[in-house]
């Protein structure tokens, strides 16, 4: 066969014809070949032919279709490899993913990225690793170009993500480019492509990076709609992310689930949340709020998880899907009277129709046949990469039917847990998050960990170590090493941000150098991740947390955010410009960036606080979380705000800023000037505390005292304008604007009832959080139109109430004022009749300068002494006529005088504050102890303490 159809290919070949074959003797009769013909079909040709199409086929199974598998041996279970069936999807997870595609996914993420035509500058390769327990590896080569052509570059990973994380690496150490979310994609690259030199070589330093906590897909990600998360995913791999958490599309799987188990949609209905609050639906801590969800809803984030999980895959990402936790409707009891049922304590102090959620106990035959359902569900509809999340316990302590909890039914319940998986996937991996450790660490002592981890195999299990950036869990110093945690494999996380927040922090100093220390210290530990509840602020923190994957070696910071600021500028700033940045960021990165002590989160700012005279104490509902007080010298953060200012305004070099920079600009300048707001409110709390304590005359022996009633309310004006500068301050950032916020979420709307409910989740989540606040501004954000109708209106209400009581007309009531307050926090909840814009408007750098202008002399004179180099001298970059300004502001000649002295007026008024707020202090002590805020016992006990 192999001889007559090379026969037959070798006519066509030689007559270029399709013409009846011309040979010797008779049309039709078959004779001996003549020439090239009778070569190719000699004997020994032929067999030579045969063995080489037998050994292509060989070949082309093993390299073209064998991926490394992503387990590994002795950790996660390893699956037999089945040969794929070439017309199936990169959605069924039951085939591994062949290497031709994982090429392909890449080209077309370089080419995503860069654009079609700077794409065709880079070769990709995707390689087999020698051994499957070997980690992650990526190359940057040189190719050699031909009589001068253009410079190409050569990518090779050992998979798509590999190879994303190569170009990542190229552009920017060798393009000055930045990658971050504030960039644009397509980039513009330099024109011509610098040359790498000595070839790149990077091997991972753990087997995975892990992304997402199961909070974002609330505070962040509610409303994305796929060109959005197609964006993430790009910066995922780019970032070396390949073991993303993938919970979109959940309540589809309930769903299918509790239908088969006889469960009405009605049913449903009082158990579901609204879009916003699944994160704490799955989590088993909330039900019902929110107004539910439409099936609209439901199938549409099933068609976008189908979108995700396709990409995910196709880039050799293992998602990471979810199981069942117990939360069940209060259905379930009538379908199932004999079965056994828990209820979650009051989380968060919500009502009755919205807390204690009902759970399935874990002991009860119930829970493993609802968990394998749930497992099967997953499979049938999202395929399985074998890795699910389940948090059972988040933010709960562990409840037996009788309410005692002993340590059989700790390890009881870790079982059922996991069996539920197993019993619907024989290979399944619990992959937990570790929040519960280090939340509730007076529980979870060393018999309660050891309980609660045993009823689950080591090789079966991988923990998420939250919070290892502020409180490692791992090696916990009041137990004893190995922990518990320790002993399975575990995973080093970056949470940094609670809700999202806005305010500059980071601890870069940690995340440079500890996961490197802790893989030496631990061989158990298997990867590294970003936890964040919230993303979208402070980026410079995520691009180094993200970068470690493929550092093996400690990071010199001050070196690295050099680089960094030089990449925010962007590859066309002079390098006068450079060193401007490069000063900036070196300042913000020693002291805002490198929180010391064990801070947990970003600075709250008291803008976005419920207005109250004890602000300026530093004491508000979650401060151990987010905490007003600055853990930075305010004057660095000017300092770095002036070089900053400087090194973007335009000139004679015809500089642009880029869009990474011009955030930079907005959001430095948005804490300069929530700085400024809280400086200038010391002052005017401790005048009013005074006045209203009944002294009739109030010393004003200090520079800077406010003394009379005018003085008092020219403050109020002051620092409502500051709010309203920073509204327009944030406006003109894309991703700080609270109108594109409610338009994506009413984008998923087919009603227009649907559009409201969507708006209403919207508006809830960031503000009142709760139907009566019950965890107010927790994910607040300093974003346009909430600093200037929502939390600008909040504080116009407070100072209201304060001239009337200073005046005499009326006795200041706090607990009046916040009934007032909460009627106009409802109310703005429902008012979907308002916009605000969804587009972004203005120049973040022309803007930033005439508030500098406005406010410089005031934020010199809150500042004290030390201060006086805060003006730099001399004509900005190549931009002639361009000194830096400090125009008067309307009330800037007495408030620059009399702000000099604040500080100092601040502290002598710190004896007049604690005698005035004695009687209240036992008051705050309950507050906490009901919101459970209880630093101190938390803390004595992570670190250690009696």
């Amino acid at each position: 066969s192999i001889r007559h159809g090379i026969e037959g290919v070798g006519r066509r070949c030689l007559t270029g014809t399709n013409e009846r074959y011309k040979m010797k003797g008779r049309v039709g009769k078959r004779t001996r070949p003549q020439g090239m013909l009778k070569v190719m079909s000699s004997p020994v040709v032929m067999c030579s032919l045969a063995i080489l199409l037998v050994w292509v086929s060989v070949s082309y199974y093993f390299v073209s279709y064998r991926v490394p598998r992503h387990e590994e041996q002795g950790s996660l279970p390893a699956h037999e490899p089945t040969r794929p069936h070439p017309r199936k999807s990169v959605l069924d997870a039951r085939r591994p993913i062949r290497v031709d595609e994982m090429r392909r996914a890449a080209e077309a993420l370089v080419e995503r990225v860069v654009g079609r035509k700077a794409a065709q500058a880079f070769q990709i390769e995707v390689f087999i690793k020698s051994n499957e327990d070997d980690a992650d590896s990526f190359e940057v080569h040189d190719l050699v170009t031909v009589d001068g052509g253009p410079q190409r570059i050569l990518l090779r990973g050992t998979t798509a993500v590999s190879v994303a994380s190569a170009l990542n690496w190229y552009l920017r150490y060798h393009c000055s480019v930045d990658t971050s979310w504030m960039s644009k994609f397509p980039l513009v690259l330099p024109r011509q492509l610098p040359r790498v030199g000595r070839s790149i070589v990077k091997q991972s330093l753990v087997k995975w990076g892990y992304y997402e906590n199961v909070c974002t897909f609330s505070y962040t990600q509610a409303w994305w709609d796929w060109e959005r998360w197609e964006r993430e995913i790009d910066w995922m791999a780019m970032s070396g992310i390949n073991l993303p958490l993938s919970l979109t599309g959940q309540e589809y799987i309930s769903q299918r689930v509790f239908r088969r188990l006889g469960l009405t949609d009605e049913q449903m209905a009082s158990y579901f949340t609204g879009p916003a609050f699944l994160a704490w639906n799955r989590m088993i801590n909330i039900k019902a709020w929110g107004g539910g969800l439409t099936q609209s809803w439901i199938d549409q984030q099933r068609d976008l998880q189908l979108k995700i999980l396709a990409r995910e895959r196709e880039l050799g990402m293992l998602p990471v899907l979810p199981a069942f936790a117990g939360g069940v409707p209060e259905g379930m009891k009538s379908l199932f009277p004999e079965a056994k049922f828990t209820r979650h304590g009051n989380w968060g102090g919500f009502a009755e129709q919205h807390c204690c959620v009902m759970m399935v106990d874990p002991t009860d035959p119930l829970f493993l046949k609802i968990g394998k359902m749930f497992v099967e569900e997953v499979r049938a509809v999202y395929g399985s990469n074998h890795i699910y999340s389940c948090d059972t316990f988040n933010e709960n302590r562990p409840r037996s039917e009788h309410g005692s909890v002993g340590l059989d039914f700790l390890s009881h319940s870790s079982r059922a847990v996991f069996e539920s998986m197993r019993a619907a996937d024989p290979d399944a991996v619990w992959l937990m998050q570790g929040w519960l450790f280090m939340n509730d660490a007076r529980f979870w002592q060393k018999r309660e960990l050891d309980a609660y981890l045993s009823g689950v195999p080591e090789d079966r299990m991988i923990i998420l170590d939250l919070f290892t950036d502020v409180f490692p869990v791992w090696k916990r110093r009041d137990l004893q090493r190995p922990t518990p945690i320790e002993k399975r494999r575990w995973v080093w996380n970056m949470l940094h941000s609670f809700g999202g927040n806005s305010g500059m922090y980071g601890r870069l100093q940690v995340i440079s150098k500890d996961p490197v220390v802790a893989k030496k210290e631990s061989q158990t530990m298997v990867g590294v991740g970003i936890t964040t509840e919230g993303i979208e602020q402070n980026p410079v923190v995520y691009e180094m947390m993200a970068e470690m994957r493929w550092r093996e070696q400690e990071v010199d910071v001050m070196s690295w955010v050099e680089k960094w600021a030089d990449r925010r500028l962007g590859p066309e700033a002079s390098r006068e410009r450079k060193a401007l940045g490069e000063e900036a960021w070196r300042e913000l990165a020693s002291t805002v960036y490198s929180c010391p002590g064990t801070q947990m989160g970003q600075v709250k700012s008291m803008v976005e606080s419920r207005p109250r005279l004890d602000l300026a104490s530093g004491w508000i509902p979650n401060s151990d979380f987010m905490p007003i007080k600055r853990h930075y010298p305010e004057e660095a953060l000017v300092r770095a705000w002036l070089k900053l200012l400087r090194a973007t305004r335009g000139g004679a070099d015809g500089y642009t800023c880029s869009s990474s920079a011009s955030f930079d600009i907005a959001d430095v300048t948005r804490q300069v000037l929530s700085d400024l707001f809280a400086r200038l409110f010391q002052p005017l709390s401790s005048f009013c505390q005074t006045r209203l304590a009944g002294s009739a005359a109030v010393r004003s022996s200090a520079r800077g005292a406010i003394s009379t009633e005018e003085e008092a309310e020219e403050r109020m004006q002051t620092l409502l304008g500051i709010i309203s500068d920073m509204d327009k301050m944030v406006g003109t950032q894309p991703r700080m604007l609270l109108g594109k916020w409610i338009e994506d979420a009413r984008a998923w709307g087919k009603s227009k009832e649907e559009e409201e409910v969507l708006e209403f989740n919207a508006r809830n989540l960031v503000t009142l959080w709760g139907p009566r606040g019950e965890i107010a501004d927790y994910a607040s954000k300093q974003w346009q139109g909430l600093l200037s109708d929502y939390y600008m209106s909040r504080w116009k209400l407070f100072f209201e109430h304060l001239q009337q009581a200073i005046r005499g007309t009326r006795i200041f009531s706090q607990q009046r004022f916040q009934q007032e307050l909460l009627v106009f926090e409802q109310q703005w909840q429902t008012r979907t009749s308002s916009s605000f814009p969804s587009s972004p408007e203005g120049n973040a750098v022309e803007l930033a300068w005439q508030l500098h202008d406005k406010y410089i002399k005031l934020i010199q004179g809150t500042l004290g002494q030390g201060t006086e180099d805060l003006l730099p001298q001399g004509p900005v970059v190549h931009a002639p006529g361009a000194d830096i300004l400090a125009a008067d502001s309307p009330r800037g000649e007495r408030e620059a005088r009399d702000g000099e002295a604040l500080l100092l007026d601040a502290a002598q008024g710190a004896a007049e504050d604690s005698a005035s707020s004695s009687s209240s202090s036992s008051s705050r002590r309950r507050r906490k102890s009901r919101e459970g805020v209880a630093s101190g016992s938390l803390r004595d006990q992570l670190e250690g303490r009696q």
